[in-house]
């Protein structure tokens, strides 16, 4: 802890694993995990677990399957109650759902390249027909401090999605909106913040990215 006496709460993110279908913007169809998919989620947690026990007093999800789907099947298996949060769900990505980012380029043919666009600055750009980013990251923070207001001392696994691991990092580091997409993590890669609140107030602590 850097605070004495502070209290602390761990929360572990994950994002999913590969979905079947593979590699696509995939947004919030609602794909379950290919068979590999589960096998890197398993290792994940295999990872964080000391003795085969895990170290998490509870676990909270996104509702679309590929999410949902693993938490409900770790959290019966060691006993351990399972949240379904709405607010954690991935952000939709319009007329982008369903489509490689190569048919994406060619669907779009001369037009500015607004995959480009929405990576570089995403305050600027959203995806066609899709969520707006700044209702999108309100939506993220309002399910993300719901998660803090928790009684301090728990640790939490947040099952969740590449967008949304990314708008909660980018809340923790107090980047602007045009740097929320600051991460590009692999399938199943973890994140552990520490949320410590002490007698200065609260601080936000990330211990790993993308592990």
């Amino acid at each position: 802890m850097r605070f004495p006496d502070a209290k602390v709460t761990t929360l572990d993110l994950m994002r999913h694993g590969e979905p079947v279908g593979g590699r696509m913007l995939r947004g919030t169809i609602n794909h379950p995990l290919s068979e590999r998919g589960w096998q890197q989620m398993l290792n994940a947690v295999s990872q964080m677990m000391a003795d085969g026990e895990p170290p998490w007093d509870a676990i909270v999800t996104s509702p679309l399957a590929r999410c949902q789907e693993f938490a409900l099947w770790l959290g019966e298996y060691h006993d351990l109650p399972v949240t379904i949060e709405p607010g954690l769900a991935e952000m939709s990505l319009g007329d982008w759902e369903g489509k490689t980012h190569a048919e994406v380029r060619e669907a779009e043919g001369d037009e500015l390249d607004r995959q480009a666009a929405l990576w570089s600055d995403p305050s600027r750009t959203s995806p066609p027909g899709g969520e707006d980013m700044e209702a999108f990251d309100a939506r993220v923070g309002d399910a993300w401090q719901g998660l803090l207001a928790e009684p301090p001392g728990h640790h939490l696994l947040v099952v969740c999605h590449l967008f949304v691991t990314n708008a909660v990092l980018h809340q923790v580091l107090e980047q602007p909106l045009s740097r929320l997409l600051t991460f590009d993590l692999p399938y199943a890669a973890t994140c552990r913040i520490r949320h410590e609140c002490h007698a200065l107030g609260e601080t936000s602590l990330v211990e790993w990215i993308g592990r």
